[in-house]
């Protein structure tokens, strides 16, 4: 048996859940990386495939503690790369795109009721605010 399927009991879970963690940690932050993972998806590929060949070729020749970890990382290493391509292809795509959201809200209209807290930690209403012209202005990011 080669060296790699010997190993594949920690090795193919580790593979899987650094390419996992790394896209939300790293590979998020860069748009080109984030809208497909180019560096996360052959890395959870690769590690959920190393479980699998692992557990058919590791299978029949071990004995029932060793049978039980090879099971338990092949889900969880296929579980994690079915998390991530489901994020990715499946949730990411049914945010709303900034053309549905413009349709929704032009410059002059009305805005919908809502409430946030200040930087003082005040509830601030837009309600406080009816009757008077109001700026809007949101701000994405970390201070």
């Amino acid at each position: 048996m080669p060296w790699i399927y010997r190993h594949s009991l920690w090795l193919a879970p580790l593979i899987t859940f650094v390419g996992f963690v790394s896209y939300y940690l790293v590979f998020a932050r860069i748009p080109v990386l984030r809208d497909f993972p180019w560096v996360n998806l052959p890395l959870v590929i690769l590690g959920a495939s190393l479980a699998i060949g692992g557990l058919f070729r590791g299978w029949k020749d071990s004995r029932w503690m060793r049978r039980v970890f090879l099971l338990g990382g092949t889900v969880f290493s296929v579980g994690l790369a079915a998390l991530l391509a489901l994020y990715v292809f499946v949730i990411s795509n049914q945010m709303p795109s900034a053309e549905m959201a413009a349709e929704k809200l032009v410059a002059g209209s009305m805005a919908p009721e809502f409430s946030l807290t200040d930087a003082n930690g005040n509830a601030v209403s837009l309600a406080d605010y009816r009757g008077r012209k109001v700026v809007l202005s949101f701000y994405r990011g970390f201070w």
